[in-house]
């Protein structure tokens, strides 16, 4: 990539990431938009591709590079609250601007020794990864407590003026979660087992004992703290069922619609962009700031995607992409297609969004 590329990535970390101007925080700030660049550039985020010379670090060896890379993992100064907390403040503030923030909460593997559980926020059809948590073990549940410090980490930086809603599979249906929501004014949407216990009209009973020929029956009141919508969608045989302190089933439905997006962002995370289950970290902490690196990379290539597809021609991008693949290929394999190939076009749009980078998803 050319010189532009790295400076701009490194104004827009400057402007949203306190003290990045001087000391030991601007070397930070400096060596890591160096490790966005090159992971945008090499669509993986192994330390061989990090450690890539890139336009602020093409007079370093590649030996010194990785050594950089594994200290910026190692430093106890490199963090979420420090790199990437300030940023979802302004992200999070431009987006309810439309009145409500959708989150979505799940957990993936990540490597080959660690479990992450992620809190997204949806925007433009898209999942946006805002905070995680991880864990070292491969596959597995996190506990009610883990799922309940992943939200009191972003609930700070809140804004109090927009509806705040929370979508979820059958793992974080506990009550404890439920709770947490309430007492903070939170909507919620979860799935729940079959099996679960709930109220019908003074009757507890099984969810799935239910029989009936509607699509969506709403049980109000079916736990103290939840309503039940039991769902059954067009072209599906099995129900759905869901937990909700919303007072409309449809709103609650439609809502839920949505909560598959977090699949697609590990996907794109990992084997449709930056390989994030293939690193060989293994220590939970190191994985925790890889993913800062990763979150941006996916930030910008989203971004710099969506604005190639929308402002450059038909015969422009055909010169990057396919024609028969233009309708279907991702924001991210666009944005790294057209890295690799040096298009013009990137350059343009890295300038757009270093001087305008929280409008770019409202």
């Amino acid at each position: 990539m050319r010189k532009s590329a790295h400076k701009y990535i490194f104004n827009y970390l400057q402007q949203v990431i306190p003290g990045a101007n001087k000391g030991q925080m601007h070397r930070r700030v400096c060596l890591m938009a160096s490790l966005i660049q090159a992971c945008i550039h090499n669509g993986h985020c192994r330390l061989e591709s990090l450690s890539e010379p890139t336009d602020a670090y093409r007079a370093q060896k590649k030996s010194s590079l990785l050594q950089q890379a594994k200290r910026w993992l190692s430093n106890k100064w490199t963090d979420w609250q420090t790199f990437f907390l300030p940023f979802a403040r302004v992200f999070l503030q431009g987006l309810a601007t439309k009145g409500e923030l959708v989150f979505v909460i799940d957990g993936s593997q990540t490597g080959s020794a660690n479990t992450t559980l992620m809190l997204s926020v949806l925007c433009k059809g898209f999942a946006v990864p805002v905070a995680w948590i991880v864990k070292r073990g491969e596959k597995g549940h996190f506990s009610e407590e883990i799922h309940l410090d992943l939200l009191k980490m972003l609930a700070p930086i809140c804004p109090s003026d927009c509806r705040l809603v929370l979508l979820g599979d059958g793992e974080f249906d506990g009550q404890g979660l439920q709770e947490w929501c309430t007492d903070n004014n939170w909507s919620f949407v979860l799935r729940t087992s079959a099996d679960r216990l709930i109220d019908f009209n003074g009757e507890v009973a099984r969810f799935d004992s239910i029989r009936t020929t509607r699509s969506i029956c709403f049980i109000e009141g079916a736990l103290p703290l939840a309503n039940a919508v039991y769902w059954r969608g067009k072209g599906h045989t099995k129900p759905i069922f869901l937990l909700t302190n919303m007072e409309l089933s449809y709103e609650a439905c439609r809502y839920y619609k949505c909560r598959f997006k977090i699949e697609t962002l590990f996907k794109q995370l990992k084997s449709a962009g930056f390989y994030l289950h293939k690193t060989r970290l293994k220590c939970p902490e190191k994985v925790a700031k890889l993913i800062i690196v990763v979150a941006f990379a996916f930030l910008f290539s989203v971004c710099i995607g969506l604005l190639i597809k929308e402002k450059e021609p038909p015969q422009k991008l055909e010169l990057i992409v396919r024609k028969d693949r233009l309708g279907k290929i991702t924001p991210i394999a666009i944005a790294q297609l057209a890295i690799k190939q040096y298009c013009d076009c990137v350059f343009i749009f890295f300038s757009e969004l270093s001087k305008n980078f929280k409008d770019a998803f409202t």
